[in-house]
């Protein structure tokens, strides 16, 4: 089910499907969703960093192919039930790589307000420094 942009503001829980089942995804509190930002940065730099590497370097190439798909899915997926508090085991046998990326999207919509933030601080930080 798709959270209206009034429902994404207040925060209100998300509601997500599995394998036909549903499940509520709530936001955390702060104290729990600052540590949790941090680790999602430094997950999706790396990605950033592996998708810079060219195919002039096939070893090097084929490597961050395989953290792109394999390596770093599984970290996010970490991170989701991080945030969630979902049964892993459960999940992993029902649910399809589309469910997931979708659950995915609404955490990171959770959080979404302090990315965006950071970006229009320092857009505005960067016209005053020039």
């Amino acid at each position: 089910m798709e959270r209206t942009e009034e429902q994404k503001l207040a925060q209100e829980p998300a509601m997500v499907k599995f394998g036909g089942k549903d499940y509520e995804i709530k936001p955390l509190p702060l104290i729990k969703a600052t540590p949790w930002r941090r680790k999602f940065v430094a997950l999706f730099s790396d990605v950033a960093s592996l998708a810079s590497v060219t195919t002039d370097t096939p070893d090097k190439f084929k490597e961050a192919l395989g953290n792109i798909l394999i390596d770093k899915p599984e970290e996010m997926a970490n991170l989701f039930y991080e945030y969630t508090g979902l049964d892993k085991n459960e999940i992993e046998q029902i649910a399809t790589s589309r469910e997931f990326i979708k659950a995915f999207e609404e955490v990171v919509a959770f959080e979404a307000p302090f990315f965006g933030a950071a970006i229009r601080i320092a857009t505005r930080l960067q016209r005053v420094t020039l």
